[in-house]
This record gives structure tokens, C-alpha cells and sequence, in this order.
């Protein structure tokens, strides 16, 4: 844990500095993108300003910019997002130390001499820079750490290399990084460490643990453990956040130093000094013993930024289809499709569902007799004006393929014993046997979605699995003969997503699958993201509140997201369930997944919105509307000049709602508003609001039970 006595001498010294700099240059455009624009899925050089009066070196996009302080170890001191509200996701910069026998902490933060190098390779930025490790008081510990900072689109991948000179010291702590987060970022989720030397079902699939810490919340738990996670989130729901993540190389964080696993910490826990939540992860922390400090020391991790792009998502309605028993999506199907809304579908057919022996096997191709149907539907969705994507495994390769016959083995996913684990559908119909992307199945993956692309009119994929898991399988390692140290495959996991997006072009379609695990810098190169599949509780009742949905239901909005209903509901839910699964999904700028019959009810009421892009959306969270009722709360679509605010009553009795408008706490604020009107289902009808009293004490509106109401102001 960083000392606070030393955290209130860098604020003092360093961020006053900082911040004066910031108010110096212009300041980041907030405005809507415009349309030329590239899309934000689609990988753009840096912008690269080097301000040495400041000693601050600045790396920008048109969604966020990374600083790093040159006067203090050339660590990052800033994160912002352009559509963000935290001018600044970091309290205090991110420190790399190491503390010996007495106690003493030597940090890079405490070298003002940092040698800085800057190279580009393509579109990747790259900074070295090179620090001492020093104490307050400027006395060397003998350790030298060089980084490597590889800035890629909407993530940084660094090296970080220990050099020992001093063959003397003694470490009770190597830290690699360690700061205090903004207050905002109070919500988090983490991918636990453990293997099955801890216990750890065999194949487990390291869901997300959920958790909220921070100065507002005084009774969350701290969360402190021997074992580094594989990967960490923080966000400010529907906002912002920012995520770090081990690399491919497990053995690096669990076993250099001590020999053994679990002699690290990871922490998590509120600060006061400065306000925010303090985090840290050491993979070597002892409170009674130190240890020789190894000559060299590499580890390699990420940190991923979501690239918001500030404007509100069209709700995603998506349909899927499969042969069918070769009663393949008729012309018809496809009309209404498109009638009704649908905007994308995806061929999604990895089981025998219908026990005729016709299915789309992973890995295989032709997957059917008669592709010139499968053909004929893509045609039919393009002249409908439907983009189509086809069903992609990141995971599984059926045992059928002559790939899996041949090289099975060397590919798969093993756990600890040497197994494979396959994937079943009611106990004998074989989806396929689980894959590690850090073997030959990554390039075999490649050729095979390639193949698919180039026969067909697609416009794109649908990745499932789209996770890096561990792995146990040494033919994976560099250390041939030798047993597995453990690793798993996210380096592999986001070459994929790189090259998924150069491969369909910025235009093309990529929809992804994460659910439990979600991932900013997967999902940066996503046009959708399917996400809530299980994990949570049965809806009953009254359904949750809105504060008690899980982080990755809208995750930070940066990304239409399609929220999976089926297991929270199934065929016996009723169908009010189903309703309020839809009214809360519109409440937070999601769409339920598939789209249901409540779906497309519910969503009419934006119609008048016309071009939701053309809008910034805060959801239930937001600060400019005030909500009194019962079970009831409000969303707002944004743009200057005018605002539409969307009021929902998730109580199964109507009831008359009393709604205030802060015109000033709008995305885009609105001086002196003159018209207020509210549209209502049925019809659509309108009806003119007292402008004055809606943006003073409040009006009554009147909301039918488990619905909606639209409100434009202007």
C-alpha cells in the first residue's frame, strides 16, 4: 500500500503542476463526432505532444488521452476521457516500487531524471523510459526498472524489466503498480488467480467477482489476497473506467520470486488521502521475511481504456437463424424482419438441435449440402437492408475435423491432469473441445473465419467465447519436456480482435460475446457486444432494482450492448417480467437479447427522437433529472439545443409521477429552456408541460404501470 504521507507530498509537488498544464492547452473537444469521422472501432494514429517546460508527455485519440510525468519516473500521471466526466481517472500517478528489509519504499516516482525514448511502429506509439528507484530522500536502492509502454488502439501494452545492481538487496515487496483511483470509479470486478492447486474447478471459467468500494461506500469489504488476478475493472457505471490485466505469461506474477505461488497481494480499499480507492498488485509481499531480489525480473500486463465515442446507441435488435431442417428464412421472414426493426442477424447453428446430423461444426467447411441457400438468405437480409454475420467459436473445434484428428492435442485446452475438456448439448450432441488461442489453432482460426468470408456476402463475424482462459497444456510454454507453469490467451485473444477488425474493414460487422467477462479493449474493436447470459439470479416478482443490476448489464456505454434475458426469465417468467426486463434495459440505453414481443412495444416510445446518434444518453444515474415515485426513474437523450427525457415507472400500478429538469446538469445544457412537451403511448400523443415549473419545484405526469413516458424540452 502506498505510504499516505507520500501521497500528499506528490499531490502537493506534482499534480498542482499537472493540472495547471491541463488548463493550459485546449481543452478536449466534447462535441459529438462527427460522421466523416472514422468509426472508434477502427484503429487511428496517435496525436503526440511533448511539453518538456512541464516535463509532461501527452498521448491522444479523439476519445482519451494518457500522460506521462517526466519529472517523476516518466510514470502515467493522467488518464481522461474526451466523453468522460473525470478530468483526471487517476488521484495519483501510477508507481512502481519495491521495499527492502527495514521497511523502505523506493519508488519511481522519486527519479526526476528518468531517461525517455519514444519510437512508432505502424500505428503503435512506443515509450521506454528508464527509472531509478529511489527513496524520499533520493537514495538509490540498487534497482533500475525499464517500461515499455506499446500504445495500441484503446489499450497499452507494457513491459516492465527489474535490472539488480545491488547484489545486496533484500525485497519484502516487489509492487508493479499502485495508485489511487478517482472517487467515481467506485465499481469494480476482478478475474481471481486461482488454479487447481487452490482448488479451483478443473476448466473454471473465472467469472468476474462484483464489488463496489470507494469514499461513498464505508462498509464495502476490502479486498486483499495472496493470489495476482488475471485481470481488474473499474468503472463508473455507464460513464467511464479503465481495466489492467496480466499477460499471457501467468508464471511471471505467480512464481519468479517466492517459488511458489500465492506469496503476492493484491489490494483493494478505500483512501482517504486523496479521496478514491486505493489499489495495488504486488506479485512478492512479505510482512516478516525478505528475499533476494532476482537480477532481472520481467512482467508484462495491460491497460485497457474504453473508447467512448459520446454518442447514444441505436436500441440493437438482432435476430439469428440455422437451416432448420432446410427450412431456411423465407423471403417473407425477412420483410418482416426488417419491418419490424431488426437491423442485424447472424447464422447461429453449433449444435444438432434437430437430430438431423446437419449443423455447422466448429472448425468444419462446407458446414451444409446446400450453401446456395445459406447464400440466398444473406442476399435477402442485404436487400432488406439487414447486415448478416455468421457464428464463430473463439473456443471449440468439433472432434470430427481432421484438424481436431490431427492436432487436437497440441491445440487444446488442458487442465492440470493433461485432459481436454468437451463441450456438450443435452449429455450427447458435441458443440466441440475446448481450444487455447496460444497454440496453432489461433492461425487455424484465422484461415478458417478467412475462408468463410471470402465465400460469402457476410458482412461480418459473431464471436462466442470470446475470453482468454487458462491453460495447462506445455506444449503451449516455451520449455519443452517440462510440466506446464500455467498461462492462458489473452495476447492471442486480442490479436484475434485486431485482426478480426482490419480483416471485415471499418465498416464491417463484429459482434462479440463475453458474458461475466467483460473487457474494454476486446470490446473497443466490437460494433455489439452480447453480454448477461447467466451467472445472475432468477427474476421474481417485481424484478431488481435498477442500482441492483450487475456492472456489465451497460458495463460504461461504450458499446450497443444486448442484454441476455433467458435465464433470468424463461417460459414460465410472466410476461410483466419480460416487460420490465425491456423497461429496464431502455432506462439504462441496453436492448434485451433476442428482442421480444415487450421490446419492440416499449422501444416506440424513442420514435421521436428520430436519430438517436445524433444524442448524447445518460442513463438512470444522472444527475439532471429529479424522480419522485414509486419504483421509478429517468433516463436523458442530449444534443445542444434540446433534450428528450425518458421517464419510466417500473411499479405495477400507473401513478403520477412528480419530475423536476436541471437544465444546467444536462449533457449538453440548456440555458433558458422555452417549450417542454410529453409523448405518451399509446398513439404517441402530446401535450404541452409548464416549462417554468418542470425546471423548478417539478410537475405531475402521469405514467402508466410498467412503462414509459418521452419528454422533450428545448
Amino acid at each position: 500500500m502506498m505510504h499516505q504521507d507520500r501521497i500528499h507530498r506528490w499531490c502537493a509537488s506534482a499534480v498542482a503542476p499537472g493540472l495547471l498544464f491541463l488548463e493550459s492547452i485546449a481543452p478536449l473537444q466534447a462535441a459529438l463526432p462527427s460522421d466523416p469521422a472514422p468509426p472508434a472501432t477502427w484503429p487511428q494514429p496517435y496525436k503526440v505532444e511533448n511539453d518538456k517546460r512541464a516535463g509532461l508527455l501527452t498521448l491522444s485519440t479523439p476519445y482519451y488521452q494518457v500522460q506521462h510525468d517526466l519529472k517523476h519516473g516518466g510514470a502515467i500521471c493522467n488518464i481522461r476521457l474526451t466523453h468522460g466526466t473525470a478530468t483526471n481517472l487517476l488521484a495519483v500517478p501510477l508507481e512502481t516500487r519495491v521495499r527492502d528489509e527495514h521497511d523502505t519504499s523506493f519508488s519511481d516516482l522519486n527519479d526526476q531524471s528518468a531517461r525517455i525514448k519514444r519510437t512508432r511502429r505502424d500505428l503503435t506509439e512506443i515509450v521506454t523510459v528508464s527509472a531509478r528507484l529511489l527513496d524520499e530522500r533520493g537514495r538509490a536502492a540498487g534497482v533500475r526498472v525499464k517500461t515499455t509502454y506499446e500504445y495500441h488502439w484503446g489499450y497499452l501494452k507494457i513491459h516492465k524489466e527489474f535490472t539488480r545492481s545491488s547484489a545486496g538487496f533484500q525485497a519484502r515487496e516487489v509492487c508493479a503498480i499502485s495508485t489511487v483511483l478517482s472517487p467515481p470509479l467506485a465499481d469494480y470486478g476482478y478475474r481471481e488467480g486461482l488454479s487447481e492447486q487452490e482448488k479451483a474447478p478443473p476448466f473454471s471459467f473465472g467469472s468476474c467477482v462484483w464489488g463496489k468500494c470507494g469514499p461513498g461506500t464505508p462498509s464495502a469489504p476490502v479486498v486483499k489476497t495472496r493470489y495476482v488476478p488475471r485481470y481488474v475493472l473499474f468503472a463508473n457505471a455507464g460513464v467511464e473506467g479503465l481495466e489492467w490485466f496480466v499477460s499471457s505469461d501467468l508464471a511471471q506474477w505467480e512464481s519468479r520470486l517466492p517459488g511458489r505461488r500465492g506469496q503476492g497481494q493484491f489490494l483493494i480499499q478505500p483512501s482517504q488521502g486523496p479521496p478514491g480507492i486505493a489499489w495495488s498488485v504486488s506479485p512478492w509481499q512479505s510482512a516478516e521475511a525478505a528475499r533476494p531480489m532476482p537480477k532481472t525480473w520481467v512482467l508484462d500486463y495491460y491497460l485497457g481504456i474504453p473508447i467512448v465515442d459520446g454518442r447514444a446507441r441505436k436500441p440493437w435488435l438482432h435476430a439469428s437463424f440455422n437451416r432448420n431442417r432446410g427450412d431456411w428464412v423465407s423471403p417473407a421472414q425477412v420483410r418482416q424482419w426488417a419491418e419490424s426493426g431488426i437491423q442485424t442477424v447472424h447464422c447461429h447453428n453449433d449444435g444438432d438441435y434437430y437430430d438431423d446430423g446437419l449443423f455447422w461444426r466448429d472448425g468444419s467447411y462446407p458446414p451444409y449440402p446446400d450453401m446456395d441457400k445459406y447464400d440466398q438468405v444473406i442476399a435477402e437480409c442485404h436487400r432488406a437492408g439487414i447486415r448478416v454475420a455468421t457464428y464463430f467459436s473463439n473456443k471449440e473445434l468439433h472432434p470430427s475435423t481432421k484438424e481436431f484428428q490431427q492436432h487436437g492435442l497440441e491445440w487444446g485446452r488442458q487442465n492440470a491432469k493433461g485432459n481436454l475438456q468437451h463441450n456438450f448439448f443435452r449429455g450427447t450432441n458435441e458443440f466441440g473441445v475446448q481450444m487455447c488461442l496460444r497454440s496453432g489453432w489461433l492461425v487455424f482460426l484465422k484461415k478458417s473465419i478467412d475462408r468463410v468470408l471470402t465465400n460469402h456476402a457476410l458482412d461480418g463475424v459473431y464471436y462466442d467465447w470470446n475470453v482468454a482462459l487458462l491453460c495447462d497444456n506445455p506444449l503451449h510454454e516455451a520449455k519443452p519436456g517440462a510440466p506446464a507453469e500455467g498461462h492462458w490467451d489473452i495476447d492471442e485473444l486480442l490479436n484475434l480482435m485486431e485482426w478480426t477488425r482490419r480483416r471485415v474493414g471499418p465498416g464491417g460487422l463484429v459482434i462479440v460475446h463475453n458474458t461475466t467477462t467483460p473487457m474494454f479493449a476486446t470490446e473497443n474493436f466490437a460494433d455489439d457486444v452480447v453480454a448477461n447470459e447467466w451467472g445472475y439470479g432468477k427474476w421474481n416478482q417485481n424484478g431488481p432494482e435498477l442500482k441492483d443490476l450487475p456492472l456489465e448489464w451497460s458495463l460504461v456505454g461504450a458499446r450497443s450492448r444486448g442484454v441476455i434475458s433467458y435465464g433470468q426469465l424463461d417460459s414460465n417468467s410472466p410476461r410483466r417480467l419480460h416487460r420490465l426486463f425491456a423497461l429496464e434495459a431502455l432506462l439504462s440505453g441496453v436492448t434485451p437479447w433476442p428482442a421480444s414481443a415487450e421490446t419492440f412495444d416499449l422501444y416506440s416510445i424513442l420514435k421521436p427522437i428520430g436519430n438517436v446518434e445524433s444524442f448524447r444518453f445518460a442513463d438512470w444515474r444522472n444527475q439532471a433529472v429529479a424522480v419522485h415515485g414509486t419504483r421509478c426513474a429517468a433516463a436523458t437523450y442530449s444534443r445542444p439545443g434540446e433534450s428528450f427525457i425518458l421517464v419510466g415507472n417500473m411499479d405495477d400500478k400507473a401513478q403520477q409521477v412528480r419530475l423536476a429538469i436541471h437544465p444546467g446538469h444536462l449533457p449538453f445544457p440548456l440555458a433558458s429552456p422555452t417549450q417542454a412537451i410529453i409523448f405518451s403511448q399509446p398513439g404517441l400523443s402530446t401535450a404541452a408541460l409548464d416549462v417554468a415549473k418542470l425546471t423548478t419545484e417539478g410537475v405531475e405526469i402521469h405514467v402508466a404501470a410498467d412503462s414509459a413516458v418521452l419528454i422533450r424540452i428545448r
